[in-house]
């Protein structure tokens, strides 16, 4: 279960996304499954963490939330385990909470994750930098209309409208198919209220999105 989890987090890193998919539902299937009693443990957080993962990177956002914040209640159930787990957990839940509008409750996660990392005697430097990332994106984080707000993986693709690829060609730079790179153009056109590709740009920089 740990190793398909941490594989799944690895390819949804390098934006293998069928695979992250096919490695974190492995994962979260031997967790759910009744006859093995691992939901309740603490080291089942990890499959809840990849699988949230994965929906976040398809834009999945309330179906993520859902899982990612199980992860951490698994996590807080149990004092004195391992804090890494927890803070990787908060790190990623964290955005898909602003994501989805709720500034406040990514606001107070990233405190509490700070006050954790703080706690650290060394070690924390990488997650220190990806918090302090989190911290400075939150203070102008875009939310065009209530309950539709750019996902990171549209800010992606918005970025790379920019330049002269073809949709084709965005989608071999993300590792996703044409149709998802489609899916995600689509959308965005929708909450920016563009009508094509050089208007989607073009208020893309007016509201600070690239």
């Amino acid at each position: 279960m740990l190793s398909s989890a941490v594989m799944a987090l690895l390819a949804v890193e390098a934006g293998r996304l069928m695979q992250a998919d096919e490695l974190a539902r492995a994962a979260h299937y031997i967790v759910t499954d009744p006859g093995l009693g691992l939901g309740q443990t603490p080291q089942s957080s990890h499959a809840h963490l990849a699988m949230g993962a994965v929906l976040a990177a398809q834009g999945k956002l309330p179906q993520a939330r859902t899982e990612l914040e199980h992860a951490l209640q698994l996590r807080q159930k149990w004092i004195g385990i391992s804090p890494w787990p927890t803070v990787e957990v908060m790190l990623r839940l964290a955005p898909v909470l602003a994501d989805l509008g709720d500034h406040a409750g990514a606001a107070v996660l990233l405190g509490e994750t700070r006050r954790v990392l703080k706690s650290l005697p060394d070690g924390a430097d990488v997650q220190l930098a990806r918090l302090t990332q989190l911290e400075r994106r939150l203070t102008h984080w875009p939310l065009v209309r209530p309950g539709e707000p750019i996902t990171e993986r549209e800010q992606e693709v918005l970025r790379l409208l920019q330049g002269t690829l073809s949709l084709r060609d965005i989608g071999r730079e993300l590792y996703v198919s044409p149709n998802t790179i489609k899916t995600h153009t689509r959308a965005l056109y929708r909450k920016l209220g563009a009508s094509d590709r050089q208007d989607a740009v073009a208020k893309g920089r007016e509201l600070g999105l690239m």
